[in-house]
């Protein structure tokens, strides 16, 4: 079995607990917005909604501070695939029912974001990425250069998430341009 060096894991940590504490601030800040977002997915009887709405900000708030504690990452880790497992079959089954122009609910800013199969593909990406950070770590300790390798990968790997998403959002809507 491969086995990690613990800088990879407190590098998906940290992704993991930026995008999902971002997320559910997003969800917070615009909440009306948010259920919304969750009543138009229809994955789920309607009288349901007002308790996913909040379980949902509350379980991506949950992931974010448990996978920063080494002691609880693992089940942070499980917890954010989860959720991303989740977002994956309801945005598969929005795109096989054909209702390509409901919003994601996962765009960085408050202007909508149509579900398409590159969500998918990155949503698979980011479980994959996940799920591996539950892989066995060296015993090592962690050094000052480490340390510095942590904070520069993971601000890289931040941006790259996120212009991966503004790419994905601008290429819906560049198409949509094209073809008017």
């Amino acid at each position: 079995m491969p086995v990690l060096d613990p800088v990879y894991s407190l590098i998906v940590a940290i992704l993991v607990a930026f995008v999902f504490a971002h997320a559910a601030t997003h969800k917070v800040m615009d909440y009306t917005r948010h259920v919304a977002i969750v009543a138009d997915y229809q994955v789920m009887p309607a009288q349901f909604v007002q308790l996913l709405a909040p379980l949902v900000i509350l379980l991506e708030f949950a992931a974010a501070i448990l996978v920063l504690l080494p002691a609880t990452r693992p089940m942070g880790l499980i917890l954010a695939a989860g959720l991303l497992l989740a977002y994956l079959f309801s945005i598969g089954l929005n795109l096989a029912r054909g209702r390509t122009s409901i919003d994601c609910g996962c765009g960085w800013d408050s202007q909508k974001h149509p579900i398409s199969g590159w969500l998918l593909i990155r949503n698979l990406l980011f479980i994959a990425t996940t799920l591996s950070a539950l892989l066995p770590l060296t015993n090592r300790s962690l050094h000052l250069v480490d340390w510095v390798l942590v904070a520069f990968a993971s601000s890289a790997v931040i941006a790259v998430y996120y212009i991966g998403d503004l790419l994905i959002a601008n290429w819906l809507k560049l198409r949509k341009l094209r073809s008017v």
